[in-house]
């Protein structure tokens, strides 16, 4: 894959990059923050890397890609994320404990708004690992930190209001995300090979984590939580495992190909549901779609006749991602019916010149709405009147006359079939219609032949036995 434009070259290592949306006449797409081991943040202009030749820019940013450089932490920058609701802040964690909230308003003259720190009788920050933005929440900030503790800050009250750990054992806390749809909800994952399962905590009740995943054998190293579909978790581990889970069901939904080495990154694209990216420590960037990912197989493969174990086939996923689900669908029912899931219904206006409110549409409720016209509404009324005549004549001349529209259509045979249905003898006119009339006459009359002759043979046996029982009698007679 072509680079876009030219490399950036920063006087430290990197530790973590952050691109915000915080677009302006000069950003048009955007900042991109880093986070160096020097404890710096460089503030960057994409749109001076984009398009420039290879090697332009150098290490002091006299090309003009480097907006800004702030230096504030004492360590190396591992927490850094922007605000979603709020795009010119950005938050800032390193090893120094210490959480700065920036505001980039201006670019090249940042603000920092007070660093949060714990202080007597709060918990503390400790080294941060990671840090995170709730999704529903803009002034509520998670940091967590090596040393297993994750703090929930109140930028509002500048202080935290809820810690916890692993009551188990103080695992190193390697990554953090919070519930896109679940405002008190967060997952911590730790890259301790001897704790590498998935911590759901909520904040309601932190004494102990809700719920748990376990599908790593080693340290997991960074995890992403999908916008497009809250159910789906991206995990990477020291298992060289990358990893989909179902949240909803806690299992793992696909595994991703194994690279030549770990992955020490994964994202979700924020424009195309189901396109991700992993970085790994081979200095590889992969693309992958998450439609072309399996389900983790069961079992192995089977081995050929040269003994070589075969890879065992492709398992689909167990269910489809929210981005692929219908979102509507309606069917026509009889008598002008409509039903339908996800439809917005437009509510009746309530005076002369307001506007019809409309209803939140629902991928899970069913409307049944009526849909009425002219021609449909007389049409219902002259079946109504056949109906309410209670007699077969009237309800056989609406299907002749409906067959007659219908001349040379489909449902003219429908409609003539539902015609016979109301004539006196049915059956009959039935097996006629469908060219069984000349059957039907032979057996009947094999019939009444067959009635005839056993009815002859009837009256033979009778004159029979008479005429015994009277030669028998002028027997008696003469024998007296």
């Amino acid at each position: 894959m072509p680079l876009a434009g030219g490399a950036v070259a920063a006087n430290e290592r990197f530790h973590r990059l952050a691109w915000g949306p915080h677009m302006t006449e000069s950003t048009p797409y955007g900042l991109i923050a880093g986070g160096l081991v020097d404890g710096s943040v460089n503030l960057y202009n994409p749109a001076r890397i984009i398009g420039s030749p290879v090697g332009s820019e150098p290490s002091d940013g006299a090309g003009g890609a480097l907006l800004t450089k702030m230096q504030k932490h004492s360590g190396p920058v591992r927490g850094l994320e922007w605000n979603s609701f709020s795009p010119n802040l950005l938050a800032s964690g390193a090893e120094d404990g210490e959480l700065c909230i920036w505001d980039l308003a201006k670019p090249t003259t940042p603000s920092l708004y007070p660093p949060l720190k714990g202080g007597a009788g709060q918990p503390d920050a400790g080294e941060v690992s990671y840090l995170a933005w709730n999704n529903k929440v803009q002034h509520i900030l998670a940091s967590s930190s090596l040393n297993g503790t994750t703090v929930v800050w109140d930028l509002k009250r500048q202080r935290p209001v809820i810690s916890f750990t692993d009551p188990n054992s103080r695992r190193r806390c390697s990554a953090m995300q919070w519930n896109p749809e679940v405002a008190t909800q967060l997952i911590v994952a730790s890259d301790d090979d001897r704790s590498c399962s998935l911590q759901i905590w909520d904040l309601r009740n932190s004494i102990s984590p809700a719920r748990e995943f376990v599908g790593h054998s080693k340290g997991v190293l960074a995890m992403a939580w999908s916008k497009a579909d809250p159910g789906l978790l991206l995990t990477c581990g020291k298992d060289n495992r990358t990893l989909c889970w179902d949240t909803d069901a806690g299992e793992i939904l696909a595994e991703l190909p194994a690279s030549s080495n770990w992955n020490f990154d994964v994202q979700w694209s924020t424009t195309t549901p189901g396109v991700l990216s992993t970085s790994s420590f081979d200095g590889r960037v992969g693309l992958y779609n998450l439609q072309q990912a399996s389900a983790p197989s069961i079992g192995s493969g089977a081995v050929d006749q040269y003994g070589v174990a075969q890879p065992a086939p492709k398992q689909p996923m167990k269910r489809a991602p929210a981005w692929m689900r219908r979102p509507c669908g309606a069917t026509f029912g009889f008598g002008g019916q409509l039903a339908g899931f996800g439809v917005r219904v437009a509510a009746p206006a309530v005076g002369e010149g307001e506007e019809a409110a409309a209803d939140k549409p629902s991928g899970t409720a069913v409307s049944v709405m009526r849909v009425a016209t002219t021609e449909t509404a007389a049409v219902s009324f002259e079946f109504e009147g056949a109906v309410s005549a209670g007699n077969n004549e009237s309800l056989k001349g609406f299907c002749d006359a409906k067959r007659d529209e219908t001349m040379g259509g489909e449902d003219e045979e429908t409609w003539g079939f539902l015609g016979i249905l109301f004539e006196d003898d049915a059956r009959r006119e039935l097996l006629k219609h469908l060219d069984f009339g000349e059957a039907l006459i032979a057996k009947e009359a094999a019939a009444v032949a067959a009635v005839a002759a056993a009815t002859a043979k009837a009256d033979a046996k009778n004159a029979a036995e008479a005429e015994a029982a009277a030669a028998a009698a002028a027997a008696a007679a003469a024998a007296a």
